[in-house]
């Protein structure tokens, strides 16, 4: 089913895009505005972004308050609705990483009061990652004691990957929460030790043929790749591409992360406002920055419909002034969602 679905969304967001004539598009590296400023909503401080299979958007705040929204528009960026997230036991609701699964589901994750807290208490665990039913408005906990949950993947058996920036791991469960692992807990996982976060596994995407699955290193501005080994089990991780090895604002603040068709990697650099490319051999080769239409502001989650790379501006550090959904024109067409 998983199997069917995924090439049904190749076919839809993939296959057409690359038939599109070019002049159906902007031109390639152009970012343009989707959603507005959301900086007076309830959307504030869009961070995790997914899609359905009607090209519907969905984001989650990251606000620091108590309920938050996992907010949905449609493919042209007009507010549809939003749904409540009440807190748990952090005492606030902030969403990082949201994941759809059809036909209504959406999967999102709570970080909880990791920062509202002294430094000394980073890694609480009261993190949650929440069921929501975006029909009845249904949130249901199906795990819980994360320190820093942070990124969504998803296997080809509907399994959901999850990473925990401040305990460096991924995490693997059912769709009901059930088989919870520890999937991975490689050393190349973890953070930097010091201030201001110790933010390590953070964005997370498989490759085409999930032979491979990446996760962003923030602190260490570094991409890893983790071999999938027999019956999806967690092989070898190395160290893909290393900023500091390339230039003084290469993977500066590496947070979501998204594949086109051909390899390409793009990372969302939030520390620099850039999104980055890596080719599939790990170089550089392209960065987009700010538009005069949408000023970048902490690029967070991205995520491909055909040539269209969506993706949200946090604005983390501003009071949410530039909080948005915008979208960047690429050149090839990106690797459909799970």
């Amino acid at each position: 089913m998983k199997n069917a679905l995924w090439m049904s969304m190749f076919l839809v967001a993939g296959a057409t895009a690359i038939a599109a004539p070019a002049a159906a598009s902007p031109p390639v590296g152009t970012i343009s505005p989707v959603t507005g400023n959301l900086s007076q909503t309830v959307c504030i401080n869009p961070e995790g972004i997914t899609i359905d299979l009607q090209g519907n958007i969905y984001t989650g705040s990251a606000a620091l308050t108590s309920p938050t929204h996992i907010c949905k528009f449609d493919h042209n960026g007009a507010f549809v609705k939003s749904v409540a997230i009440p807190a748990g036991p952090g005492g606030i609701a902030p969403l990082l990483g949201v994941h759809f699964e059809p036909p209504h589901t959406v999967f999102a994750l709570d970080f909880a009061n990791t920062l509202a807290s002294p430094p000394t208490s980073f890694g609480n665990n009261k993190g949650r990652v929440l069921s929501v039913n975006m029909e009845t408005g249904v949130v249901t906990t199906i795990a819980s004691g994360f320190a820093f949950p942070n990124g969504f993947a998803e296997d080809l058996l509907g399994r959901l990957y999850v990473t925990d920036s401040f305990h460096g791991t991924i995490t693997r469960m059912n769709q009901d929460g059930s088989g919870l692992t520890v999937w991975s807990a490689d050393p190349l996982l973890a953070g930097t030790p010091f201030p201001p976060l110790p933010i390590g596994a953070n964005g997370i995407a498989l490759d085409f043929f999930f032979q491979h699955l990446y996760v962003s290193n923030t602190t260490k501005r570094q991409i890893i790749r983790i071999d999938m080994g027999p019956g999806w089990t967690a092989g070898a991780a190395q160290v893909f591409a290393d900023g500091a090895t390339i230039d003084a604002t290469a993977l500066k603040g590496a947070d979501g992360i998204a594949f086109d068709l051909l390899g390409n990697l793009y990372v969302m650099a939030n520390a620099v406002n850039e999104i980055q490319v890596l080719s599939h051999s790990g170089q550089l080769t392209a960065r987009y920055s700010n538009s005069p239409s949408v000023p970048l502001d902490v690029t967070a989650s991205p995520i491909f419909w055909g040539n269209q790379l969506f993706f949200t501006n946090l604005s983390l550090y501003d009071g949410g002034v530039n909080s948005s959904v915008a979208v960047l024109q690429t050149p090839i067409p990106g690797l459909p969602p799970l």
